[in-house]
């Protein structure tokens, strides 16, 4: 089930799929093996998959024990993505909280193979360029930043450009109310898998469907970013599946040299416009 560790070729190396989360009760049998302890759950994840995205920080800040424990499991090559608290995101501006802003990039700037940070914005965010914009200039430029949108409206807003001057991803989505765009804004492309139809984070994407992204990613990516694309769908351990299926259709375009913009690929550019869904 689980993706094999993509090889040193440049394409392929810039490809990296996985998972939100991997402390999942039942991810045991399906991608766990029966008796492996559940301290030893990280390591395991990441002797098959290259890069994860912590989604309970965005509940909790790490602790410092927790920031040593992933510095001392996760070997160099991982890309490790943090998703930005709650008390951040969530508030009105963004960041408005500064202490928590503050306390919180302390703790991510400590891991070692921290390589993004995720900001989900609720969908009460509603456009507003002058807050994205102060926001994302408050941020480290140590590391880089995606930036997940939750009402519509954004993705025809000038966004594009706002994230563009900040280097930060417009992180695409699968989600059954929102746009399916691919929007190119800096040298990576990132996607999160929450699920479609009412089953959402309990759906299974067929390997058609996965077929259809990594064409459209393949091609936004041109052969020049990265990519990043997590599974939300963490229900019945579909989740690491699909993130296995998604990474093999990637590397397999990815070594077959595929990378030119498709007829039929609905990724934009920062200055066209998406239709609404």
């Amino acid at each position: 089930m689980a993706a094999p560790r993509s090889g040193r070729g440049r394409t392929a190396a810039s490809i990296h799929v996985g998972t939100s989360g991997w402390t999942y009760d039942d991810w045991w049998g399906p991608f766990y093996p029966e008796g492996l302890r559940s301290g030893d759950r990280l390591s395991y994840y990441a002797g098959r998959f290259d890069t994860v995205e912590v989604n309970s920080s965005f509940y909790r800040v790490p602790s410092e024990v927790a920031v040593r424990a992933w510095n001392e499991r996760l070997p160099p090559h991982f890309h490790l993505v943090l998703k930005g608290n709650r008390r951040i995101t969530h508030r009105s501006p963004p960041g408005a909280d500064e202490r928590a802003l503050d306390f919180f990039l302390e703790r991510a700037l400590a891991l070692r193979r921290l390589r993004v940070i995720l900001w989900q914005f609720p969908p009460f965010f509603h456009p507003d360029l002058e807050a994205l914009d102060a926001f994302l200039e408050r941020l480290p430029g140590g590391v880089r930043h995606a930036v997940e949108f939750r009402d519509a409206g954004w993705w025809d807003s000038g966004a594009d450009e706002v994230l563009a001057r900040h280097r930060a991803a417009f992180v695409a989505v699968s989600h059954p109310t929102l746009p399916e765009d691919i929007r190119v804004t800096t040298d990576f492309l990132y996607v999160r898998f929450h699920g479609r139809g009412e089953r959402l984070y309990e759906y299974d994407y067929s390997r058609r469907e996965l077929a259809v992204w990594a064409r459209r990613l393949s091609a936004a990516a041109e052969g020049k970013r990265r990519i990043y694309a997590f599974f939300n769908n963490d229900w019945h351990a579909h989740a690491p599946a699909n993130a296995a299926v998604l990474a093999e259709l990637l590397r397999a375009r990815a070594s077959a040299g595929e990378g030119r913009s498709e007829s039929g690929n609905r990724s934009r550019s920062p200055r066209s416009k998406s239709r609404r869904r």
